[in-house]
This record gives C-alpha cells, sequence and structure tokens, in this order.
C-alpha cells in the first residue's frame, strides 16, 4: 500500500507539473527586431555569424515586421538565386558567402540602415 501511495504522489506531481507548464508556457517564437538582423548582417559581413542564426532567418517568414519580411526576401533572393543571379556560392572559411554574395548583400544592408534611421522614435515621460 505504502509503494501505490508513493507512484501516486510521484505521478500526480509530475501529471500537474506538465498541466502548468502548458497552461502558463508560451510557444516558442522567433521574432527578431531591424537591429538584431542588422547586427546579423554585419556579423556576416565580418564572417562571425552562425549558419544556423543566419539560414533560420533566411528560412523562416518575418511576419510581424512587413518592412523586415521584405527585407528577409531580398537575402532570401541572394541566399537562393534569381532570374540574373545564381545562388550565393560558400565563401572561404570563416564566411558564409563568397565575395560577391556578400558585396550583394551591402546593398541589403544599407536599406535596412536607412529603415533603421527612419524609424518613428517615441518617450514616455
Amino acid at each position: 500500500m505504502a509503494e501505490f501511495l508513493i507512484a501516486f504522489v510521484v505521478s500526480l506531481l509530475l501529471i500537474g507539473g506538465l498541466v502548468l507548464a502548458l497552461a502558463f508556457g508560451r510557444a516558442p517564437t522567433w521574432r527578431p527586431d531591424r537591429r538584431k538582423v542588422l547586427d546579423m548582417m554585419q556579423r556576416l559581413q565580418a564572417g562571425e555569424a552562425r549558419r544556423e542564426e543566419w539560414e533560420m532567418f533566411v528560412g523562416l517568414p518575418l511576419l510581424h515586421d512587413p518592412e523586415l519580411e521584405a527585407i528577409r526576401r531580398r537575402c532570401v533572393e541572394i541566399h537562393e538565386g534569381d532570374e540574373t543571379h545564381p545562388p550565393a556560392a560558400d565563401g572561404l572559411a570563416p564566411y558564409l558567402y563568397d565575395r560577391a554574395a556578400r558585396q550583394r548583400l551591402v546593398a541589403v544592408q544599407a536599406d535596412l540602415e536607412q529603415l533603421i534611421r527612419d524609424e518613428p522614435f517615441f518617450r514616455s515621460f
């Protein structure tokens, strides 16, 4: 009888913890802001970007910011190629892309910097 009671209490605690985690937990999301993406692009130019982080940016749509989604789509065109350019080639370590692809990303990065400069800002007093 004692073993049953111990097993019951342990199971009750585990199931209760699972219910609490599901009730109050949040689904994982990835919502980078413009400055975070700019930092990632600067690290890509310097050869310090992680491939996983860049591929997540290129691979997942950014529904929370339409202008940043347009920037992401331009990066996808560079990554996958378009009618006028072939897909971006791998660069020599530590760079993710070759020099030509990184040069094409400079224009996208400049547009992102302009978006950040044009962002409205406010102060609460």
